[in-house]
């Protein structure tokens, strides 16, 4: 190509472009609307579809509200349990078929032999006085236990499986308990000291899969299996368990923030 062709060639080229410069700046235009509404609408849709899929299995776990001993006051919507009155948990309870032994409730559902539960508790303590370094003094606890026999004990872990948060010698520690095993097995420091003013706040997971008789409790903070009981069956009713202890040194709350029925689904352990 000679360089006189060469010009001629670009000027057409220029001339093209100047002629078609509308129909060229409505394509562009029609690219960069595209880009801005269509595709992140595709992706809200994206979440959205997860968000429902992980809501399609959201339950709401409770505590029973009438099985709550007088000592314990709970929140409007019982998804929060306190050892105190506070203006979050004005509700004191007095009803025929609250528990009088066990301090706590049990959850508001029952478990069956195919139940697949998983919920996340938030947890939190303040000593209002010091504890003596021996005693096994208890803050908090969340189990599974009979619900015929959970008003015989004064904590579930002597008839049926239970994580206890309790004064470990001279700190606080979380404990996998079960009489019937002998298990008492210490898996985590939830805070150092058990003198007045030592405080702490936290959440853990746990899992109940009754198809394999497993239970579960998972630490959020690291997102591990801390501990599973196995051969979590018995001839009675089983359900949730949750305590709250000594009043008189501890000011302790619990609150159920999510919690999931996994039942219809081929799983063996979650880590939410």
């Amino acid at each position: 190509m000679t360089p006189e062709e060469d010009i001629v060639s670009t000027r057409d080229i220029f001339i093209r472009t100047k002629q078609h410069k509308w129909p060229i700046l409505a394509f562009i235009c029609g690219v960069v609307l595209t880009l801005v509404i269509v595709v992140p609408l595709i992706v809200s849709t994206s979440s959205s579809s997860e968000k429902d899929d992980k809501t399609d299995y959201a339950c709401s776990l409770r505590f029973d509200r009438k099985s709550t001993h007088s000592l314990l006051f709970l929140s409007d919507d019982n998804t929060v349990m306190a050892n105190s009155f506070s203006e979050e948990t004005p509700n004191a309870v007095i009803h025929p078929e609250q528990l009088n032994t066990y301090k706590g409730t049990i959850g508001d559902k029952w478990l069956t032999n195919t139940s697949k539960i998983y919920f996340e508790i938030n947890f939190s303590y303040e000593f209002v006085s010091s504890l003596r370094n021996n005693s096994r003094t208890l803050v908090i606890e969340v189990g599974v236990t009979s619900r015929k026999e959970i008003d015989n004990s004064f904590y579930a872990g002597d008839i049926g499986w239970s994580f206890l948060i309790l004064n470990c010698f001279y700190y606080i520690c979380l404990t996998a308990k079960n009489m019937m095993s002998n298990t008492r097995e210490q898996l985590k420091v939830m805070s150092l000291g058990n003198t007045g003013g030592t405080a702490a706040t936290g959440r853990l997971g746990f899992f109940i899969n009754m198809n394999r008789g497993e239970f579960s409790v998972i630490d959020k903070d690291t997102l591990k299996i801390l501990y599973t009981f196995k051969k979590v069956v018995s001839v009675d009713q089983l359900r949730l368990a949750f305590g709250i202890y000594n009043p008189a040194l501890v000011e302790a709350k619990l609150e159920i923030m999510y919690s999931y029925d996994f039942t219809s689904l081929s799983i063996i352990n979650v880590i939410a």
